[in-house]
């Protein structure tokens, strides 16, 4: 044998046959997992008639299926396994008692099986409001009612279908049945569970015998709707792979309410409420903190709460694991617990044995591989959101493709999309995605060059309908990458107020990266457009980060211009004393290059160094 009589499967425990059964299966694996073939040798000189038995008789006792057993030959088989006696004994009383039990009528129906209510439940008071409203009206519908309640991994669904399950049984409604089951939808452990599985499950708790439940997925869901009519039954189905898991279990007596969480959209269930649930507010994180942390120590040190909470991104799961951590090291102050994360990152979210990166790790490994390889590179892009064209850049693929990735990737929620055709990743997501980018650091470079390309080429695009080109980009177009073309100016100007907060990070990111040239030449592209349009602060900083990446690469034309429009810049700020400076600079390396005097940029030089020496 493998372990000890202490440690083996218990056969006491199994309520019915079926359970038997199956604990019958665990203890031949626990006994070291003979073939069946091997235990047929041995069980045959083992019973009370010796005999030959075959390989498909000795199988046969072990499928879950069956309506009763022949105890002699049950005997032999835990005999056979290397059982002692007094195991002997229990084998073959359980053995007994299930049988008897499914002969009269089976098991004593088990009709509350919702977990525990969660004990720091915080917020989601809108989310919360509309699941009880949508459990209890209309009073005239022909159905069930079904509420989805849909969320990235950590974002607290179970929490909020448990609040809302307790919060309706204790006002003293769906009284008559409450039926909980995890579906394993996402798993590292375990595949989905089989919807006739969970029906049997259902059926046996409602008091169905075994030998009575019917074989197919279809013959079972209709007993369940049978056995569920005129009750009031309130069903949680946990964690749901997809529609199809679910289709089945779900009751259709309008005296029923189905409360089903799931990471994917269950967009294909009809008639469902679907209540989608993002981050936490900053309020209702410090909150979250304080029940599991202690409220007086939260409170004592609310800033770094706050800053604990922005650190988790507001994600329920984080917020609790930081908060159970900072529980157990009574010696932290809050402080400690912010600086931890902030150094830490996402490996630094866990507690005892739990952690956030299983739970996105689990998310990411579902995914079709040209989805993974879409989000992982999201993670590159700077801005806070993003468009499909911009994606497609990164990605290296047809603006068509990626939408459809994106919206892949919104139905399994690891992106969001706020309004229509601009998408973003939740905070923790996108540093979740930008570490699974950094393990591949040559798809990473590649999709970073493209990027900043596209944003080049595209600004370069846009401005043409502001002032002509002064001089052609020095960044070619690499493969997989296609720039924005523009119908007319106010197309070009909707598309840089769009894009500006993704441009402007572009412009930090090429400078990080040591892509110099876009680094100077973009904000140059920019330069009209955030003059006109009064943006004069960015101006300011994009083109400093220009002169210092235009040095670096020892690119003096580059330096040259930077510099002019840093001088401008400067001085639309009024800050005339830094302006002078800065076009004095521009104008020497102007002089020393000959075109001081001899280009359009040059000549105007003159005249705004008059302008600004007389203002400073």
């Amino acid at each position: 044998m493998s372990g000890s009589e202490g440690s083996c499967p218990d056969p006491g425990r199994a309520a019915d046959l079926a359970e038997f059964i199956t604990a019958l299966n665990e203890y031949r694996l626990w006994a070291g997992g003979p073939s069946y073939r091997a235990l047929a040798r041995r069980v045959g000189p083992l019973l009370r008639s010796t005999q030959g038995v075959s390989q498909s008789t000795i199988g046969d006792v072990f499928q879950a299926r069956r309506k009763r057993l022949d105890l002699d030959l049950v005997v032999a088989i835990v005999r056979a396994l290397g059982a002692g006696e007094p195991t002997v004994a229990r084998w073959r009383a359980a053995c007994v008692a299930v049988q008897a039990r499914a002969k009269n009528g089976g098991p004593a129906g088990v009709f509350r099986q919702l977990p525990r209510a969660p004990a720091t439940f915080t917020g989601r008071e809108r989310e919360l409001a509309g699941i009880l409203r949508a459990a209890l009206s209309p009073a005239g519908r022909q159905t069930a009612a079904v509420c989805v309640i849909e969320g990235m991994g950590g974002v607290g669904k179970t929490q909020l279908a448990l609040q809302a399950a307790h919060t309706l049984v204790r006002s003293g409604k769906f009284a008559d049945v409450q039926l909980y089951v995890d579906l394993h939808g996402v798993d590292a452990n375990r595949p989905p569970a089989a919807p006739a599985e969970v029906l049997g499950g259902f059926l046996r708790a409602l008091g169905v015998p075994v030998q009575h439940i019917p074989d197919g997925v279809v013959q079972r869901a209709a007993m369940f709707r049978d056995r569920l009519r005129g009750r009031a039954a309130l069903i949680l189905l946990d964690n749901a792979a997809d529609e199809a898991q679910v289709r089945d279990v779900i009751g259709c007596d309008p005296s029923c309410l189905v409360l089903i969480t799931s990471r994917r959209s269950l967009a294909g269930l009809d008639g469902t409420s679907v209540h989608v649930l993002d981050a936490l507010t900053v309020r209702d994180s410090v909150e979250l903190l304080a029940a599991t942390a202690g409220r007086e120590r939260i409170a004592a040190e609310i800033d770094d709460a706050v800053r604990v909470a922005e650190l988790c991104g507001g994600l329920p799961l984080a917020v609790a694991l930081a908060g159970a951590r900072l529980r157990a090291r009574t010696g932290w102050r809050v402080a400690d617990a912010a600086e931890y994360l902030a150094e830490g990152g996402l490996d630094a979210i866990r507690a005892g044995g739990r952690a956030l990166r299983p739970v996105l790790d689990l998310s990411y490994a579902r995914l079709p591989e040209p989805a993974r390889g879409m989000f992982r590179l999201l993670g590159l892009h700077p801005g806070g959101d993003f468009t499909p064209r911009t994606a497609a850049a990164l990605a290296g693929v047809d603006p068509a493709v990626a939408r459809d990735l994106l919206e892949c990737l919104q139905d399994e929620h690891l992106v969001r999309q706020g309004h229509f055709g601009r998408f973003g990743l939740p905070d923790l997501l996108r540093v979740y995605a930008a570490g699974l980018a950094r393990e591949r650091p040559e798809e990473a470079d590649a999709a970073v060059a493209r990027l900043l390309a596209f944003c080049l080429h595209s600004a370069r695009a846009a401005g043409r309908f502001l002032a002509p080109p002064a001089r052609p980009l020095d960044v070619a177009l690499p493969a997989g990458c296609t720039p924005m073309a523009f119908a007319d100016r106010a197309q070009a100007l909707q598309w840089c107020e769009e894009e500006l907060p993704g441009l402007l990070a572009a412009v930090r990111l090429a400078a990080q990266r040591g892509h110099h040239a876009v680094a100077w030449q973009l904000p140059v592209v920019l330069s009209d457009y955030l003059l006109l349009h009064g943006r004069a602060h960015d101006w300011v900083g994009a083109m400093t980060i220009a002169v210092e990446s235009a040095r670096a690469s020892n690119d003096v034309r580059g330096e040259a211009a930077a510099l002019d429009r840093l001088g401008i810049a400067q001085a639309v700020t009024k800050d005339y004393p830094a302006s002078l400076e800065t076009l004095r600079q521009a104008f020497a390396l102007h002089t020393a290059r000959g075109t001081a005097h001899g280009d359009v940029r040059g000549r105007a030089l003159t005249t705004d160094l008059a302008v600004v020496r007389d203002r400073a």
